[in-house]
């Protein structure tokens, strides 16, 4: 079974980074911790937190503190910690709502929807079934890309 996740208020950057890796990462703005809890146990999620109360109060729970403020740091002890391939799921969820995107069948159908140059140089565009959102292979994924082997390549060296 994949390992899905619930962050806390303070890590919308890490879920992001979480969601783009393809993992199931759940993230509200604003939850009250009990609820937090109460979903990460139902739904069989780690809990990833910044919230050394939260943390404390429940020792035992599929949890992970982290107290690092910074992203990426954040992301590089959850690969490890957790021992995660960050390039098996790469670009499969939405990054915004979490859902697992669709290729378009049709580029067609999509084509006054994202901007020109994307249309006339992407061959495939994958789509969001809850939110629309569509994504394609730019520049940006190239850049996702190093940035990980980057984190990877830091955390061998330690």
């Amino acid at each position: 079974m994949a390992i899905k996740f619930i962050a806390d208020s303070m890590l919308g950057k890490l879920a992001r980074w979480l969601r783009l890796m393809g993992f199931d990462t759940l993230y509200y703005p604003s939850i009250p911790d009990e609820d937090l809890v109460k979903k990460a146990k139902e739904e069989g999620r780690v809990i990833l937190t910044k919230d050394n109360e939260l943390a404390c109060r429940n020792k035992g729970e599929n949890l992970l503190f982290l107290s690092s403020s910074d992203p990426y740091e954040q992301l590089k002890i959850v690969i490890r910690t957790l021992n995660l391939n960050p390039w098996e799921g790469l670009f499969s969820r939405c990054v915004y709502c979490n859902k697992i995107v669709k290729k378009v069948n049709d580029n067609s159908k999509i084509k006054n929807l994202v901007p020109s140059y994307a249309y006339r140089n992407s061959s495939s565009f994958y789509q969001c079934p809850e939110c629309g959102r569509l994504y394609w292979e730019g520049s940006h994924h190239n850049k996702i890309r190093e940035k990980i082997k980057s984190l990877l390549k830091e955390e061998n060296e330690i």
